[in-house]
């Protein structure tokens, strides 16, 4: 549970509090003059779902079938909907059937409380009977399957929660094959996909190198993703990293060391750019680098988001007979904790309420889409809700870093005086989920969080005085 007390005469000075003896000032100056109710929280160690995150349900998009939501309610929000198109890849158009059946996926997981992970692929088999001989379809045929499926792309942007690349090499992983060895057409077939998939959502590759050479500037030398360009749409901010072999070899089983770097300088370069991307992935062998130790820290380093629910299985295993399993499910993702607020006590009508939160990121990863911060008020004797909305991405609030949210609330005029339960709301932005409490963000703390409505709850007793 948490321990609310109300502390002395306090300044609230620009959502910062302080202790102090003034008197009230004049609201226009800036300055509010109130008790404080300071709260303090105790973590909550339990493994529950969140948004985007955690292991997924490896499924094949267009033959979604609505029983996925049974994998809902077991704490799985995330499904890797592979689009496999085999079929079609001499048809220079897929069948509006097709495209039907995509879009009714889609559907099928918002109407299931879920996000997919979305990539293309046609398949894994070449004329030898193996990945080795496989070789991708016409790149005309290819790129008219993702100008297709775009509308369909941005007509559900709300329940992706992003994109490997896809649609090139043997199961889309960007091997092998003609296209994936020649950087100038990967160039030519990345961009396509990102300019063919919504802004706001990322696209993942597998190999460093492979980002390294498509936005190399010259020799030795590449863009990358860093705090001035995060988030901004460019596409070398919007290209992210996914591993299909998790820790499965020295070199990941071809993931590292394709180029000059080493392994550990490019898992280095991994670790900068996945603080405003991505990373996930999936196992593929048992390995002694994916014992659990060297697992935790890893996943540390490159911020990991989500990991494949059933593969590797003897990976699985071995993470729950060594004692980590449960680490790895609780902390994927973001995972939010507070340890104090301090709101203050008294506001009247028209005036402004002071908040300020601690809270730590615990999990592996900082959050990589957008999402809305409010601070909800709730009238406790009649139940009339008013939400505000803090100007903060919630994005720069990464792992093993505590942060400090402060906001001065404008309140209505017409606000009626009463007592208040203050919450913290970390809605989807999406105007189709932003009321869908399946999708807002818990915090990680016990005794907090409403299940119904989707709000964390903050502090009670916060009394709106009528004006004299």
């Amino acid at each position: 549970m948490f321990k609310t007390m109300t502390v002395c005469v306090a300044s609230i000075v620009l959502g910062v509090l302080s202790c102090g003896k003034e008197k009230m000032a004049d609201a226009k100056t800036g300055v509010i003059r109130a008790d404080i109710i300071a709260t303090h929280y105790e973590p909550d160690a339990s493994i529950f779902p969140n948004p985007e995150r955690g292991f997924y349900i490896y499924t094949n998009l267009h033959k979604l079938d609505p029983a996925i939501g049974k994998r809902r309610d077991e704490g799985h929000t995330l499904l890797r909907g592979r689009i496999f198109m085999e079929a079609y890849r001499e048809v220079p158009f897929l069948p509006e059937s097709f495209l039907a059946a995509v879009e009714n996926g889609f559907a099928i997981a918002r109407d299931q409380g879920m996000k997919v992970i979305v990539r293309g692929s046609y398949g894994f088999q070449g004329p030898g009977g193996d990945y080795k001989s496989y070789e991708d379809p016409p790149k005309p045929n290819v790129k008219n399957h993702i100008a297709q499926l775009s509308p369909i792309f941005a007509a559900n942007e709300d329940v992706i929660a992003l994109f490997e690349a896809g649609f090139i090499g043997p199961w889309g992983e960007w091997h092998t094959t003609e296209i994936a060895k020649d950087y100038d057409q990967g160039r030519e077939m990345l961009f396509h996909i990102l300019d063919h998939t919504p802004t706001d959502r990322l696209v993942l590759v597998r190999y460093p190198y492979l980002k390294q050479q498509i936005f190399k500037i010259s020799d030795g030398d590449f863009a990358t993703v860093d705090a001035n360009n995060a988030y901004s749409g460019e596409h070398v901010a919007r290209v992210g990293h996914h591993n299909d072999c998790f820790l499965s070899s020295p070199i990941d089983v071809g993931t590292y060391e394709r180029g000059e770097m080493t392994r550990e300088e490019e898992v280095a370069y991994l670790a900068n750019e996945t603080l405003y991307t991505a990373f996930g992935g999936e196992t593929c062998r048992s390995h002694v680098l994916n014992d659990c130790e060297r697992t935790i820290t890893e996943l540390e380093t490159l911020k990991g988001s989500y990991l494949n629910s059933s593969y590797h299985p003897d990976v699985l295993d071995k993470w729950a007979a060594q004692g980590c399993f449960d680490e790895v499910k609780r902390r994927l993702g973001a995972r939010f904790v507070l340890t104090q607020s301090r709101i203050a006590a008294t506001a009247t009508p028209g005036g402004r309420l002071a908040v300020e939160i601690d809270l730590d990121n615990r999990g592996f990863a900082p959050l990589y889409n957008r999402r809305d911060v409010e601070i909800v008020l709730e009238n406790e004797e009649n139940g009339a809700v008013q939400a505000f909305v803090v100007d903060v991405d919630p994005r720069t609030w990464k792992p093993g870093v505590s942060h400090v949210l402060s906001a001065v609330i404008p309140l209505s005029s017409t606000m009626a005086p009463g007592e208040y339960t203050a919450y913290l709301h970390l809605p989807d932005p999406s105007p189709r989920l932003v009321g869908d409490p399946r999708y807002a963000y818990r915090i990680a703390n016990e005794g907090v969080w409403d299940e119904e409505r989707g709000y964390n709850e903050l502090a009670r007793g916060i009394v709106i005085q009528a004006k004299e």
